[in-house]
């Protein structure tokens, strides 16, 4: 594992030089979209980076800013290889590591991928950038970085919680909401019956309006 800790730390050197360079990234796939004639659409996949880069880049900066992007997706792909030949002698399987495989796949559709606290790429972009069109593009590396890192430092279990996961939190919290609103009714309720008449007691008879009659 220390050879894919260094590689990990070699790639975190260059992703800190891209997130520095994370405005150029944006504006160099703005330009490349209105070329492509893309400005409806997300950019959802690696594909489409590589493919502005070969084919409507108006100039060395995007391209090269590109390129780096494409380099560090690569490195990531290098890791991602080892890890899994490690596991694959050891006949083992690591669901955060498949997680990384389709995250860096090509073709995998990434645009509804969003990196959360502590990585700040997403606020960093505009309401409109960040929902609509750059948000999984941004998010690729460090999701990426998470996974290959946990598993890197001997811990195989997943960075983010699946999908059941999130469901059975939600239940779970859920019921706590509604176990505690239980426990304050029957609270409440106690409290009433205390007095002799329980809700009603020491009020005066319900008589009907316009009625004045003793």
């Amino acid at each position: 594992m220390t050879d894919v800790r260094e590689q990990l730390l070699s790639i975190e050197q260059k992703y800190k030089l891209f997130k520095q360079q994370q405005f150029i990234f944006i504006t160099a796939l703005e330009r490349s979209r209105e070329q492509a004639r893309d400005r409806t659409e997300p950019v959802s996949t690696v594909t489409q980076v590589q493919r502005y880069m070969n084919q409507h880049c108006s100039n060395s900066t995007d391209r090269r800013i590109f390129s780096l992007f494409l380099e560090i997706i690569s490195d990531l792909e290098g890791v991602l290889k080892h890890l899994e030949t490690s596991l694959s002698s050891r006949k083992t399987f690591s669901e955060g590591l498949n997680t990384c495989r389709v995250i860096l796949s090509p073709n995998s559709n990434i645009s509804q991928l969003r990196a959360h606290y502590p990585h700040n790429e997403i606020n960093r972009l505009s309401c409109d950038e960040a929902r609509n069109f750059y948000g999984g593009i941004v998010s690729t590396i460090p999701l990426a970085l998470d996974l290959l890192n946990t598993y890197s430092r001997g811990g195989a279990q997943r960075v983010t919680p699946t999908a059941t996961e999130i469901s059975h939190q939600t239940i779970a919290k859920n019921a706590e909401m509604v176990e505690d609103l239980d426990k304050d009714t029957s609270n409440k309720l106690s409290r009433y019956k205390k007095g002799a008449g329980g809700w009603h007691a020491g009020k005066p008879a319900w008589k009907p309006p316009g009625n004045t009659s003793r």
